[in-house]
This record gives C-alpha cells, structure tokens and sequence, in this order.
C-alpha cells in the first residue's frame, strides 16, 4: 500500500459510497467545491482504498495559528480496520508537517472519535448534529517537519 497525493477524481466514487451512499454518482459531493482541496489517498495497486482531502482553513477555535482543515475521511468497507485509515491520517501529517505544520482540525462523526483520539486528536466543544449524525470537533497540532533538524537534541 502506498500514501500519495492524488486527483479528486480518482477518490470520489469511494467518498461517495462510504459517506454518501444516498447521492447518486452525478451528484455534487460535498468539498467538492473547495478549489485548493489535497486529496490524499491510500493506494493498493491503481485502486484507492482509504482517503481523505484537507485544505488551508483557519481553526474556529485557535484562530491565531496556521489551520488545516480534514474532510472526508473513508476506507473503503473491505479494508477498514486493517491500517489503512492510520496510513492516510500519517500521509495528512507529514504532507501539513512539510509545509510548516498548523492546527489540523475537523469534525469527526461521532463513531470516529476513537479512532482520531489514537492518533492525539482531541475533543473541543460539545457535541453536535450535522448531516443528520451526531458529530465532535477534533483538533490536534502538527509540528513543522522542516524544523526537526535544527532543534538541538533532548537531554537523556
């Protein structure tokens, strides 16, 4: 399995049959509107099997730091809890990582909350209802990868 930087259109049939099954494959996802949208995608083979798309937004709660927001976050049903979704979440930080870090932030269904938490995000505010599900804010900072090499070691 690879973690690349991929077109839109090559993930959109799987965010579309994971999170939207109810549209039909005509109809406008949404994000598919945000024109500086990075789709990231888990790849087996040509085939994505877990992906997500981020883009530079402001964090409504930390409004003073650099913001990334994550969006559609989906693994496709015979590859969910095998890794793949950890894969794509590593690929979000490093691609924010290398360029300069910030605050990544979104909002998790309710049932992903465990999932986000492993990986150091954390809960901000109550919860909520969005598309009909019960949704939390989720955030967590990620480190400018660029600057590791200049920080002096940590004492031992």
């Amino acid at each position: 399995m690879n973690v690349d930087v991929v077109d839109q259109a090559r993930t959109r049939e799987l965010r579309r049959a994971v999170l939207r099954p109810h549209l039909s494959l005509d109809d406008v996802l949404p994000g598919d509107e945000v024109p500086d949208a990075v789709h990231i995608a888990a790849l087996d083979g040509e085939e994505a099997v877990g992906t997500c798309f981020i883009y530079p937004e402001q964090c409504p709660w930390r409004p003073d730091e650099p913001g990334w927001r994550l969006r559609q976050m989906a693994t496709a049903p015979d590859h969910q809890r095998s890794g793949v979704g950890s894969a794509v979440l590593a690929g979000v930080f490093e691609y924010i990582g290398r360029r300069a870090g910030g605050v990544l932030w979104l909002h998790a269904r309710e049932v992903a909350v465990p999932f986000y938490a492993r990986h150091d995000l954390v809960l901000h505010g109550e919860p909520y209802v969005e598309n009909n599900l019960p949704h939390r804010s989720m955030w967590r900072p990620v480190e400018n990868l660029d600057n590791f090499s200049a920080r002096p070691p940590r004492p031992s």
